[in-house]
């Protein structure tokens, strides 16, 4: 980038700068579950995930995923590449006031009986989110992989550290206020930096024709990005509606012990789709039949372990109080799964630039989710928000399936995956008829990791003898 050839062992040395950011920044409310578990009620912890639910739909409807275009300028207009930026931040802070006060508005007409500080602090955040998002995007571009990750790491770091500190020294009733008020404010002292850096570079502040650009492609991503948040996080809210916040702490603290295999693939991703988009430019179906079958059952078998070893994981992360939500953990751990496998088809879908259909498909899912747990959340609580969310993923994962066989019949044969699904449905029920005795299912999770190594075993040789992988692999 920036006219500069990048050396290989630049590229290494991002690679491995972007691994560890990703890690610290999708893993960190894994990392932290057991610290705030036994620092904050079930209440607490409700109110703080809702919150973060929230702060993370409107974060995508501030920016309009404003980031996409910013990336795309850089093929297209990287001479003028901090005039552009320069632009896209003052719209995200402009877009960003407006719809605030139209919410503050309407919170008032309605009285809704919400914290008028709390919503302060969550539109603050999303805002500062988006700006945040729009310079990390920018960073990456310019590859400035250093500046990126402690971007990406240091304001949950220090949001997390001051957070601790106040619990245990300040707050004593509503600690929520403790782990929410650090966030909001470190997150914001970070944008406002990041502000003053890309206004130093370029004083224009409007261009009808960088705006036009940036938004013919960020907009249909943006319906995509909230319906994904709604998918995603509405349960948490649904919840604490429907129910009380102290389940939405139980069921939050499952949720995010489900992500440990997101993590993971989150990481992999950055492999996986440029891989996946040379081989379909080229028509190498059968190179992609192949890889596909063994991703899924690497996923797969990272899934069942994670699952079956998961009840006692969830003890030593956190207090009794906690316990009840292991019962959930099957569908929960389950969903990332099914996650895991639309996404594989979603990419065929960005491919062709569909993200209209993309959008659709998710919102269709969105709706269900909703639908099933205004009905079912009133009678079985949180228990049912994790089978609507494994319902509602299954939905839009048949969905992605059907669109992506038309654009490309011969990618993603769903045989491919009969494997991984059966040995998702066996961990299952072995979960389930041997929930108190832990050394059965440790045994069987041991035994499918033996399975992986042994199914693997050419490429683990490769591996140990430090040799090049066969490229199909």
């Amino acid at each position: 980038m920036n006219g500069k050839e990048i050396d290989r062992d630049d590229i290494k040395k991002a690679s491995t700068y972007y691994l560890i950011g990703t890690f610290f920044n999708k893993g960190m409310s894994f990392l932290t579950v057991p610290i705030f578990t036994r620092l904050l009620s079930t209440y607490d912890y409700g109110i703080v995930n809702t919150y973060t639910s929230w702060s993370g739909i409107i974060s995508v409807v501030f920016g309009f995923a404003i980031y996409m275009g910013i990336r795309a300028a850089f093929i297209d207009h990287e001479d003028v590449i901090d005039d552009f930026m320069s632009v896209c931040n003052t719209f995200t802070i402009i877009s960003s006031l407006v719809i605030s006060i139209t919410i503050l508005i309407l919170i008032h007409i309605f009285a809704i009986d919400i914290s008028i500080y709390l919503i302060i602090l969550c539109l603050l955040e999303g805002l500062a989110d988006a700006v945040l998002q729009n310079y990390i995007m920018y960073l990456m571009m310019r590859y400035k992989y250093k500046a990126r990750t402690y971007l990406m790491v240091l304001p949950n770091l220090s949001a997390m550290m001051i957070s601790v500190i106040l619990i245990l020294i300040f707050f004593h009733d509503n600690r929520f206020w403790a782990r929410i008020i650090p966030g909001s404010i470190v997150k914001s002292l970070f944008a406002i930096v990041a502000l003053i850096i890309c206004y130093s570079k370029s004083h224009r502040l409007y261009d009808k024709q960088y705006l036009k650009y940036a938004l013919n492609i960020s907009v249909p991503l943006v319906f995509h990005g909230v319906a994904l948040g709604v998918l995603s996080q509405s349960d948490r809210t649904m919840i604490t509606w429907l129910a009380d916040a102290s389940q939405t702490g139980i069921y939050s603290l499952i949720y995010n012990f489900s992500m440990i295999a997101t993590v993971v693939t989150n990481a992999l991703e950055g492999v996986w789709i440029p891989w996946f988009i040379t081989r379909l430019k080229i028509g190498k179906y059968g190179d992609i039949g192949h890889a596909m079958s063994r991703y899924s059952f690497l996923i797969c078998t990272l899934i069942c372990c994670i699952m079956l070893v998961g009840p006692e994981v969830v003890k030593v992360m956190a207090s009794e109080k906690y316990w009840s939500g292991i019962k959930v953990i099957p569908p929960l751990v389950v969903s990332n799964y099914i996650i895991f496998l639309y996404t594989l088809f979603v990419n065929v879908e960005h491919y062709h630039k569909k993200t209209i259909f993309i959008s659709v498909n998710t919102i269709i899912a969105a709706i269900i989710n909703i639908s099933l747990n205004y009905f079912f959340i009133p009678r079985y609580g949180y228990v049912a928000a994790a089978y609507t969310t494994l319902i509602s993923y299954c939905v839009s994962l048949l969905l992605h399936i059907s669109y992506s066989k038309k654009l490309e019949p011969k990618v993603g044969r769903i045989r491919d995956h009969a494997l991984p699904i059966l040995l998702t449905i066996l961990s299952v029920m072995l979960f389930y008829m041997c929930l108190e005795e832990w050394y059965i299912r440790w045994m069987a999770g041991a035994g499918i990791f033996l399975l992986l190594i042994f199914s693997e075993r050419d490429l683990v040789f490769q591996i140990v003898k430090k040799k090049k992988p066969d490229e199909r692999r």
